[in-house]
């Protein structure tokens, strides 16, 4: 399963799981959806957090390729 499905999953499970302990006046229940609803949480902040962080390191694998590409045309333009 993939982390983006896991992660609602997880959220949505939890939300189930946190008012059915609610309903049946069950904290074990109720502090796992919460835990469960947590992790799904975090797992979506990772997945935007790593897509991010790969836009970025394109972003600037771009430049460094633009830049390089500029330099080479400068010193051909030179000679």
């Amino acid at each position: 399963m993939n982390d983006s499905i896991k992660s609602k999953t997880d959220k949505v499970v939890g939300t189930i799981k946190e008012n059915i302990g609610k309903a049946m006046d069950s904290e074990q229940m109720e502090l796992s959806g919460k835990l469960q609803n947590l992790a799904g949480e975090a797992r979506g902040k990772v997945e935007e957090t790593m897509g991010k962080s790969v836009q970025i390191s394109e972003d600037i694998k771009e430049s460094i390729a633009d830049k390089a590409n500029d330099l080479i045309d400068s010193v051909r333009r030179k000679n």
